[in-house]
């Protein structure tokens, strides 16, 4: 659950980061960030549908 929330949180650092533009140089630790945050956050919504849905969520 705390995807949710460490995902956009990540997603938002690593946008900060890259001086809120795609474009120019970008630091790869902020792309690392950014993506890393946009895979959190998609897991987690996808692990919350799965838990919303009738019978055992994922598994």
């Amino acid at each position: 659950m705390l995807g949710i929330i460490l995902g956009p949180v990540a997603i938002v650092c690593g946008w900060l980061a890259m001086g809120r533009s795609w474009a120019g140089t970008r630091p790869v630790t902020a792309l690392v960030a950014l993506v890393l945050g946009a895979i959190d956050t998609l897991l987690a919504v996808i692990w919350i549908a799965g838990a919303a849905t009738p019978g055992t969520g994922m598994f």
